[in-house]
């Protein structure tokens, strides 16, 4: 839910974004948007551990933490049958039930994080930066040897189930499962990464998913953030006359010794994803919903297959939907008043699909046809022309702004890792968003948001 609704939250900000930079021309793209492939190379350090275990490093000596995951492959997409939420839930009760995290977090020292994709799943920690080694302590036997109990289990799984009845009552979060069982009825993804009232997870379950999830074969490890920081008291004065990069090399060759003792003996069984099947996306396949927690509001979804990551026009297919979504504000929140908010937003998987959304108070008119009227208002290719390096200075301000944050710059190593084969593949981006030219957005526009299959799910009351 919070992935699929995240480009809506931004459509404000983007927007903002499209007025500051409209003077701006190719002449006022930054310093560290032609040198950010440079510039970041050697931030990154690559190793394995003895048992294959893939670990990379990125270095950000402007940031004041450090942020390690472990990145499981396989997420939603091999989720047992009514088991949906599985990793996540695991997840919860081993890392909040850990006694050592518990007294961390609670002088506010460490930070859980993890999250349920469509095709991994990671769990880690974020905190100071001088904090991490012991930090790393406490995380380890979570996943190694967890402390938990049946009582623990009970609270968890009795919160996950309270969270997923709450969004079972949100009209958008019934359109997006409905939207899911349609196209996804043919993919692995159908369970999906979040727990339902349809899950049954039982105890059992975790320790068996908990087994499962601990195998070389399925596991990456990537951390990013400060690791030049400088040491206080006594090691400081040594500290002094060391560079950034020397000491990044001697955290990073520390931790890469310390992982290897915690997770070099984890056992490699072979393991291969799921085929990813394919989107079932109709010609022009239009469904009606009925809900009852609507009221007078309704919301609906345009929904087509989308190119994954890795694909040449993934750049020119997203500076698209930067137009498209000032398009559909134009058109239908302010021009017609059809709705209250309107932007796309996309589902990424090894099958990807992009969404146009809509919604707002019901009224009396043809959703889908004032939708297709604005899908065609699509800027031509002189309009778009005059306006791309907008968009492009709008992407790439994204990607370089992400460089400057762990958590963000873990977002794009793990999305790079698992579609691109590199958790470096991201630094590339802004060369290519720079190299899209128009017709390369204009046909990428065509191929994908005007294609003859498509989905349509209106819901309402």
């Amino acid at each position: 839910m919070r992935l699929f609704f995240a480009n809506l939250a931004s459509i404000v900000f983007v927007l903002f974004l499209a007025s500051l930079f409209s003077c701006a021309s190719s002449k006022a793209k930054s310093q560290d948007d032609s040198l950010f492939y440079e510039q970041n190379l050697p931030l990154f350090k690559e190793a394995a551990l003895s048992n294959g275990i893939p670990v990379t490093f990125k270095n950000i000596p402007l940031e004041k933490n450090l942020e390690l995951r472990i990145i499981f492959l396989g997420g939603a997409s091999v989720c047992p049958k009514n088991k949906a939420g599985l990793d996540q839930l695991t997840f919860d009760l081993i890392l909040d039930c850990n006694p050592k995290i518990k007294e961390l977090s609670s002088r506010g020292l460490y930070y859980s994080v993890s999250a349920c994709l469509l095709d991994y799943s990671y769990c880690g920690f974020n905190c100071s930066a001088q904090d991490f080694f012991e930090s790393l302590d406490a995380f380890a036997p979570s996943l190694l040897s967890p402390e938990y109990n049946h009582q623990d289990y009970l609270k968890k799984e009795a919160a996950a189930s309270a969270e997923a009845f709450d969004k079972s009552e949100n009209p958008r979060y019934e359109l997006l499962e409905s939207v899911k069982k349609q196209i996804y009825a043919s993919t692995p993804y159908l369970e999906g990464p979040y727990h339902k009232k349809t899950s049954r997870v039982s105890e059992y379950d975790i320790e068996k998913n908990l087994s499962q999830l601990l195998n070389a074969s399925r596991i990456q490890i990537i951390a990013a953030g400060n690791f030049s920081y400088k040491e206080t008291d006594s090691a400081k004065a040594k500290q002094k006359k060391k560079s950034e990069g020397q000491l990044f090399d001697e955290r990073a060759a520390a931790l890469l010794e310390k992982l290897e003792g915690l997770f070099g003996t984890l056992e490699a069984a072979p393991w291969s994803a799921p085929n990813a099947g394919s989107l079932s996306v109709s010609k022009k396949k239009e469904l009606l919903v009925r809900s009852e927690f609507a009221g007078g509001d309704y919301c609906a979804a345009l929904c087509v297959a989308a190119p994954s990551r890795a694909d040449e026009d993934y750049e020119a297919f997203a500076l698209g939907t930067l137009a498209l979504d000032s398009v559909l504000r134009r058109e239908l929140v302010e021009a017609k008043k059809i709705a209250s908010y309107a932007g796309s937003a996309v589902l990424n998987a090894k099958k990807s699909a992009a969404l146009v959304l809509m919604g707002g108070v019901k009224q009396d008119i043809n959703y889908k046809q004032s939708l297709d009227a604005a899908l065609a208002m699509f800027p031509d290719y002189n309009d778009l022309a005059g306006v791309l390096d907008v968009y492009k200075n709008i992407y790439v301000s994204r990607v370089v702004g992400s460089s400057h944050n762990a958590g963000a710059t873990l977002d794009q190593m793990a999305s790079s890792a698992v579609y691109q084969k590199s958790p470096l593949a991201f630094i590339e981006k802004p060369k290519k968003i720079r190299a899209a030219t128009v017709q390369d957005v204009t046909d990428a526009y065509e191929k994908y948001f005007r294609s003859d299959n498509s989905l349509f799910m209106l819901l309402s009351n």
